[in-house]
């Protein structure tokens, strides 16, 4: 029941939103107070729900005094279960050029997400799914041709083939890149591994730049990353990181 089911997981009485992990996390509880943890569960979900269980989960779900287990099965129907109700969004979602004109005109840095084709989820909340990798060289043509900024990344998420070459059409369309992990499971460190190899350490500078960008905008958009003024002061992208990396330390 949404009302007595779902609605108690969310900070709705706060103005939080209601997203398909509520829903999940409450029939994750219903699982568990039903039918119990272990080889009962996992019998449901390959046999009820006709689900397909990686060996990694179905070890998860076998720990049955685990204190991670419900978000354990919430990652299981997840990756199989939410594309059987999810809506996606139309209407809602404004076109593409006009969020590049609303970032420009505010001194925002508008990033394309890359996500990449998965085949073992790192964080197994996903199944194997093919994005945008079978068209990525048109797709970053297509990305500088809308005025895209910069590429985000992930890289405890993609295998280092996804990654060389996602870095090399980012170097070579002049695209700024930056990462954010995002946690989707108590399993995850929230130390990033992945990103302390020393291929990776731009990204320590682009984070540092990233803030000294946000301080010298809220002073005065002309100072934002990509202004006009900026480029035209500093044409080139990594000394322009460079110089404002260094911002951090003078507001």
């Amino acid at each position: 029941n949404y009302d007595d089911d779902i609605v108690p997981l969310s900070q709705k009485h706060d103005g939080g939103s209601i997203t398909e992990r509520h829903i999940i996390y409450a029939l994750a509880l219903k699982i568990n107070n039903k039918i119990g943890k272990g080889q009962k569960t996992l019998d449901f979900l390959k046999k009820q729900l006709k689900l397909n269980v990686s060996a990694k989960n179905s070890e998860y779900l076998l720990e049955i005094d685990s204190e991670n287990y419900t978000y354990d099965l919430l990652g299981v129907l997840k990756s199989d279960f939410v594309e059987r109700f999810f809506i996606p969004a139309t209407d809602e979602c404004p076109p593409v050029r006009e969020v590049i004109a609303l970032a420009n005109e505010t001194g925002a840095i508008s990033a394309y997400a890359y996500l990449g084709d998965v085949t073992n989820s790192v964080t197994g909340d996903k199944k194997a799914q093919t994005f945008e990798d079978g068209f990525l060289d048109e797709l970053f043509s297509e990305l500088k041709k809308i005025g895209f900024n910069a590429v985000t990344y992930m890289p405890s998420r993609n295998t280092k083939d996804q990654l060389d070459r996602l870095r090399k059409l980012c170097d070579e369309y002049g695209f700024f890149q930056i990462s954010g992990e995002d946690i989707n499971s108590p399993r995850q460190s929230f130390i990033c591994y992945a990103q302390r190899a020393p291929e990776f350490r731009n990204l320590y500078d682009a984070t540092f730049a990233l803030i000294g960008h946000e301080k010298a905008a809220t002073e005065n958009l002309t100072k934002a990353f990509f202004s006009e003024n900026s480029i035209s002061e500093t044409p080139s992208l990594q000394e322009r990181i460079q110089k404002y990396k260094t911002l951090v330390l003078y507001f």
